[in-house]
């Protein structure tokens, strides 16, 4: 098993520092981190690897630079919707380690804190034998900040396409949300590959508004006994 991770260079200042402390202290295996600049952290666990460097990378960023709807510029304002151009960089780390890989990866966003003592075990029975273990929230978007790969899967290589093919061929323009949650949402059900939902208990209300605290199942699930993701602050939304 291995992790894997990326963030900017503000973000190693902000928050990526201490989580990538917290796998050093409590995480079982070892993370490959995707870097953007040099960073001071070292430690047989932490395997630290150019983001620039990744096939591909470089042609789509420059192909989206002067789109400024690729950055979630809609009408002179922001929709993270939108934002390919960010929420791409988790999916292009995820496909450097996933393409060669052989056995079960786990992406974990930098805002995220190993609070106690993770084991073998305890991860492997996240997947329930599936080939994804992850966060669902029905009737919206998966929350992507944690996720389980299982590579050998049978039906891994499908989803990987899908996955891959949502920005490569540009197949996120047919879509309501350009980000990597929409992206593995779609690839799940095309491909047909089997998953664990850690949130089964999620559900939209009638009203269709729900705090950020709420719609947090990373904090509601069982992934809470061990790991904390830290978000932006608590407001009312409408789910749409």
């Amino acid at each position: 098993m291995i992790a894997v991770t990326t963030f900017s260079k503000t973000g190693y200042e902000k928050y990526a520092r201490k989580m990538l402390e917290s796998v050093v202290e409590y995480w079982p295996t070892r993370i490959i981190a995707y870097v953007e600049k040099p960073v001071d952290i070292e430690n047989e666990k932490i395997e630290v690897r150019n983001f620039f460097d990744i096939e591909g990378v470089m042609r789509f960023y420059q192909n989206i630079k002067n789109t400024p709807i690729c950055h979630g510029m809609v009408n002179g304002k922001y929709n993270y919707n939108y934002d390919i151009w960010k929420f791409s960089r988790k999916m292009f780390a995820q496909w450097d380690v996933l393409k060669d890989y052989q056995g079960k990866v786990f992406w974990i966003d930098a805002d995220c804190l190993i609070r106690k003592p993770v084991t073998d075990d305890w991860l492997i029975k996240l997947f329930d034998g599936k080939g994804l273990s992850y966060l669902g929230r029905e009737g919206l978007y998966t929350e992507t900040g944690f996720v389980g790969f299982d590579t050998e899967n049978e039906k891994f290589k499908d989803f990987l396409k899908y996955y891959m093919g949502f920005i490569r061929h540009g197949w996120f323009v047919n879509h309501k949300r350009w980000h990597d949650c929409e992206a593995f949402d779609f690839a799940r059900e095309k491909s047909g590959i089997s998953g664990n939902n850690l949130s089964p208990f999620f559900k939209i209300p009638n009203n269709k508004t729900m705090t950020l605290e709420q719609m947090d199942v990373f904090r509601l699930s069982v992934l809470e006994e061990r790991m904390a993701h830290f978000k932006g602050g608590l407001k009312g939304i409408l789910v749409n």
